[in-house]
């Protein structure tokens, strides 16, 4: 028997009872391996994912109707839920809090009437052409495909999942490099979507290539959660289409250390020796990364993999997410729980991302005016306006909800800070 095959049975019994059943033959054939098998295979309905997990993850008729209440699309609509066998390997369905099943799976409470807005940001306000979203003096955005293959349940995003998935066309692309390079005080531009790693890699090229060549920049940047969901992407024809655009900068998204499969850690493992400057911006979410233990574990997986915890944001205010939402002062008692256990590498800043297009501050940076309860207001970066933020915590539960499912006695129990 090869040295190959044992580490791939080494693999399959590491893998998780409903992951061995689906798609162990894959995983020992090396199917598994290949970023277009795992879009292929890529499960885009609840019945789909619920089927996978099976008697490992018992939910009832009514929990499961519920669930598709909240993503069966209408007619001519791509479904809003997804996931690669990749990522939903990573589950442990045995575990109340799992943090990857919390990701992807749909909750009532995205239904709800929780306060929150479809573009807290204002991003369609501040695009000046197709795509390009110019909020702060420096920096643009440019939004090139609203697809990813997992959608995770916190998007900020989640308005871009209505109607059918997309790219921008080759004009549309044209115009948008036009308008950065006609704002010469753009010196900054990243690459966002939906995720552009998702695209052909000869498209992105073209685009980093074309940012590069007609536009004075200091900065380019990606922002991709592929190096988590779909690591297989990050393959020799990825990397030879984007070298040339460097230097690159690529901002991954690794919410819980359970995320850093060795798959993903072979991911940044060739980013990093493509000359590609790879960190993290976690984003803080109840039920998933809420304690001191889930901060700590995940910075030192960090670590190890030779990431840096750039940013770790407060989730943001966009309907449906709002049960996601920790309050902002315990917030900040979770990133003070990192001091002293850790590398200054890898304790994250906390941001907060103002809402009305208000720009990022850092939570209990030099814009915070006043602090009291649940009531946080600053100063906002861009403009200068004073901007009240709810600092308030989500909360789960309610009928259907999978978290408070009786007949497999799933209960959500938040962890004490002193945890």
């Amino acid at each position: 028997m090869s040295a190959m095959h044992l580490d791939r049975n080494s693999l399959l019994q590491r893998m998780p009872a409903f992951a061995r059943r689906a798609w162990g033959a894959a995983l020992l054939s090396g199917a598994w391996d290949s970023w277009s098998w795992q879009t292929q295979n890529r499960l885009a309905s609840v019945g789909a994912i619920l089927d996978v997990l099976g008697a490992d993850f018992p939910v009832s008729a009514a929990t499961r109707a519920a669930m598709e209440a909240v993503v069966s699309p209408r007619a001519g609509e791509a479904s809003k839920v997804g996931v690669t066998p990749s990522y939903l390997a990573l589950a442990d369905p045995d575990d109340p809090r799992d943090p990857i099943l919390a990701q992807i799976l749909p909750d009532p409470a995205e239904r709800s009437d929780d306060g929150g807005v479809a573009d807290p940001f204002e991003e369609h306000a501040l695009e000046i052409a197709p795509g390009v979203v110019h909020r702060y003096g420096d920096r643009a955005l440019f939004l090139l495909t609203n697809w990813c293959t997992t959608l995770c349940r916190h998007c900020m995003r989640k308005r871009e999942w209505e109607g059918r998935f997309r790219r921008l066309s080759d004009d549309e692309v044209e115009r948008g490099v036009a308008a950065i390079a006609a704002r010469p005080e753009i010196r900054d531009v990243l690459l966002s979507g939906g995720d552009p790693l998702n695209l052909a890699p000869s498209f992105l090229g073209r685009v980093l290539l074309l940012l590069r060549e007609r536009c004075d920049l200091d900065c380019l940047r990606i922002g991709s959660r592929v190096p988590v969901t779909l690591p297989q992407r990050i393959d020799d024809e990825l990397i030879e289409e984007i070298a040339p655009a460097a230097p690159l900068w690529l901002n991954t998204h690794f919410n819980h250390a359970r995320e850093l499969s060795p798959d993903s850690v072979a991911a940044i493992a060739r980013l990093t020796r493509a000359g590609v400057v790879v960190s993290n911006q976690a984003v803080l979410l109840r039920g998933v990364n809420d304690t001191p233990d889930d901060l700590l574990a995940l910075s030192r997986a960090l670590l190890r993999a030779g990431l840096r915890a750039y940013y770790l944001h407060q989730c943001d205010p966009v309907a449906g997410v709002r049960h996601f939402r920790v309050g902002l002062a315990r917030a900040l008692e979770l990133v003070a729980s990192l001091y002293g256990r850790v590398s200054g590498l890898a304790i994250p800043r906390l941001m907060v991302d103002l809402p009305g297009g208000g720009g990022k501050v850092v939570a209990d940076g030099p814009q915070l005016l006043e602090r009291r309860a649940d009531r946080f207001v600053y100063r906002s970066p861009i403009d200068g306006r004073a901007i009240e933020v709810d600092a308030s915590e989500g909360s789960f539960g309610g009928a259907g909800s999978w978290r408070v499912e009786a007949d497999s006695g799933r209960r959500y129990a938040p962890r004490p800070i002193s945890a």
